[in-house]
Order: C-alpha cells, then sequence, then structure tokens
C-alpha cells in the first residue's frame, strides 16, 4: 500500500475516537515517524547494491585485462621457456636421444608384426616406452600434451640429432633474440645464432628464426613451434651435411645478432664536401617505428669476423672516408654505448660490441652501397648539424 494513503486512513478511522488533545498530537507523530521510515528504508539496500555491482565489474575487469605487470611476468617466463627449449634443441648431439632411438629401431627389425594388433603390443615393451619416456623427460614441462605428441611424430624436436652423428658434427647455440609479435603477445620469432663445429675444430656460424605459439588455455606451455618460411632450417641442414664446402668458402660466415637491450639509437657523420671542406652531424631518435626502419636494414647480411688487416684498413679510412657510426644505447644513459655499427660510403660495414666506431669486431664479407645511401637518408631526417 502506498505510505501517503495509509496515513491518510489511519486518521480518518482516528475520528470517531474520544482522547484528548495531547494523545492525538502524540499518536500523529508516531504515526508521522512510522510513514517516513518505511519511505526511507528501501534505500540502504539500493546503495549496498550499487556498490557490490561496482566492485563485482572491477573484479571482472581485473581479472579479463590483466595488469602491464601481469603481461610483462607473463612475457618474461614465456622467453626463459623459449631459452630452454632452445638450449636442448640446439646444443648436441644428444646420444642418449640417440642410443634409446637405436634400441627401438632395433627391436622393430627383429620382431615380426602382421597386424595393428601385434604392433600395438609392440608399442607397450620397454624399449618404446623409455624412448616416450626421454622426450617427456626433456620437453614435457614445455609443451602441451598434444603438441609434444605431433612434435615427435613430426620429429620438430632434435631434428638434426640424426644429421650431426652422421656427420661427425657437434652444434652450440650461440645467441637468441626473443622477438615477441606485437599484435599477438602469445607469438614469438625468436632469432637464433648457432655454430657447427666438426672433429677438427673448423667452425661454420649459421642464423635462423623459428616460431612459438604459446596456448591460451594452458598458460606458461608452448601450443605450437615451427619453423619460419625461409627461416632458415632447411639451410642449416645442408651445411650440416656438407660441412666442408662451407668451411673452405663461407669463412665462418653468419649473419648479425644484435643482442642487446636497447631504446634509443644515435649517429655521427663525417663528410667531405668541397675541397677540404668536412661537416659533422649527428642525432638521436627513440621513435620505435625510425629505429626499426633502419635496424632492419642489418639483419640478413652476411658478415665475419674482421682480421687485423681489415680492422686496420678501416681504421686508416675513418678520417679519409664518408662514414656514419650509429651507436645503441639508452635514453636514460646515452653516454653508455652498447654496441656500434659503421657504415662506409664504399657499403662496407663493420659491428662491434660497446663504443668501439668500427674499427673491430665483423666486417660484411661485400659491399652494400645501396644500403649505405638508403639508411643515410633515414638518418639524416633527425639529424642536427654541428
Amino acid at each position: 500500500m502506498d505510505p501517503s494513503k495509509e496515513f491518510d486512513k489511519l486518521l480518518a478511522e482516528m475520528k470517531h475516537v474520544e482522547r484528548s488533545e495531547e494523545a492525538k498530537r502524540n499518536t500523529w507523530l508516531a504515526l508521522k515517524a512510522k510513514v517516513e521510515t518505511k519511505r526511507k528504508r528501501p534505500i540502504i539496500p539500493a546503495f549496498i547494491s550499487l556498490a557490490i555491482i561496482a566492485i563485482a565489474s572491477f573484479l571482472i575487469f581485473t581479472y579479463i585485462n590483466p595488469s602491464e605487470t601481469e603481461q610483462s611476468s607473463q612475457a618474461i617466463d614465456n622467453e626463459k621457456i623459449i631459452r630452454a627449449v632452445l638450449e636442448r634443441e640446439y646444443n648436441g648431439p644428444d646420444m642418449e636421444l640417440a642410443r634409446l632411438q637405436d634400441e627401438w629401431w632395433d627391436l622393430q627389425s627383429v620382431t615380426e608384426t602382421k597386424n595393428q594388433e601385434e604392433y600395438d603390443q609392440l608399442l607397450q615393451s620397454k624399449k618404446y616406452t623409455d624412448l616416450m619416456d626421454y622426450y617427456s623427460t626433456i620437453y614435457g614441462e614445455y609443451f602441451t600434451e598434444n603438441m609434444l605428441k605431433n612434435a615427435i611424430a613430426s620429429n620438430l624436436i632434435f631434428k638434426y640429432n640424426y644429421s650431426l652423428i652422421e656427420n661427425s658434427i657437434e652444434v652450440h647455440l650461440e645467441n637468441v633474440k626473443v622477438v615477441q609479435e606485437k599484435e599477438h603477445a602469445n607469438i614469438y620469432r625468436p632469432i637464433i645464432e648457432v655454430s657447427l663445429t666438426n672433429n677438427e675444430g673448423q667452425k661454420v656460424f649459421h642464423t635462423l628464426k623459428e616460431e612459438f605459439i604459446f596456448s591460451t588455455s594452458e598458460p606458461g606451455k608452448i601450443g605450437s613451434y615451427n619453423g619460419v618460411r625461409d627461416g632458415g632450417g632447411i639451410e642449416l641442414q645442408e651445411k650440416i651435411e656438407n660441412f666442408p664446402a662451407y668451411v673452405e668458402d663461407n669463412q665462418d660466415v653468419r649473419t648479425p645478432l644484435i643482442d642487446i637491450s636497447f631504446d634509443t639509437l644515435c649517429f655521427n657523420t663525417r663528410k667531405n664536401v668541397q675541397g677540404e671542406k668536412v661537416e659533422f652531424e649527428s642525432g638521436c631518435t627513440s621513435d620505435k617505428n625510425k629505429i626499426n626502419n633502419i635496424m632492419e636494414n642489418f639483419d640478413d647480411l652476411p658478415i665475419k669476423a674482421a682480421t687485423e688487416q681489415e680492422s686496420t684498413e678501416r681504421s686508416a679510412a675513418l678520417p679519409q672516408m664518408d662514414n656514419y657510426q650509429i651507436y645503441l644505447t639508452n635514453a636514460a644513459d646515452k653516454g653508455n654505448t652498447l654496441y656500434t655499427i659503421t657504415i662506409f660510403d664504399d657499403g662496407v660495414l663493420m659491428f662491434a660490441t660497446g663504443a668501439d666506431f668500427g674499427n673491430l669486431g665483423d666486417i660484411t664479407i661485400e659491399s652494400h652501397v645501396e644500403m649505405y645511401e638508403k639508411v643515410r637518408l633515414m638518418l639524416e631526417e633527425f639529424a642536427e648539424n654541428e
């Protein structure tokens, strides 16, 4: 019933009751207080309900949208997992795996199986289960169960083991640069540098790329592990199987792997103009797009360790030839040079860690004049004339 109507009804019924004026007044005040209490009562539960909804909404939003700290922590954990897998994959050969495989293959060769049922029984043998248990021990903590089965069946793990043994080659993981895809946080495409060494101590380097996709239903587990098209896996197999040819022809040729954390790219340049006049320019940028556009020019350049003669020649060329000295650093500490790339106008590039101006370190095995011009224009977009 409407409180106001209830109030009016009560008053009407009391018209015929003989009471003193003071009693009537006290009754009226009591009824008025009662009705006003009824009017106010719904406000408190409504306020509480709104508060509960607001808190629940906040908790749901927080759960669905993890904080930057949580995302960063997950990325670090994923990177550790990738590195652990690559450590196992690219340091070998694994002789224990080879032993277990040989025992399983030997058992198959001496055991006749006439139908699927008999072969299924053979799969229950200790030789087979020992082999499968070894795969699980090495990789089980990193892959989803389904991915591990697929990786074993399609030879995605220990994929070079047999060829390494057959050709008496050892592989070593030299460096890894883990790259997380911007648009898909669970996809990583690391750049991997490995070395191959024969029993005479001769060494060949190789750089390749692979892809890791982490499961969304099982965080911290790899749901897909693939080679990348034109990523260099086929070429690595070729180098293992034809190692002597690559030692003679490539002189430890590899591609640059700049495995440092930096957020700023700076440069200095010396340019000869009109007669003996020399111009100097420098500049810095923390623009990620500009940095990426410049650095991607160096990713696939064939390089090798510079000889003493080559280093001496490039030192002498620094004050004589136009060149750009690119150094990688961080905005918070620009005085600390982490890596230096020197580009000469004859198209030769030199790579060195720290503040070396390209006199030592690695050198390109051929000239890249067009690249010099391309990178020069990019650098001059943020140049400050001196």
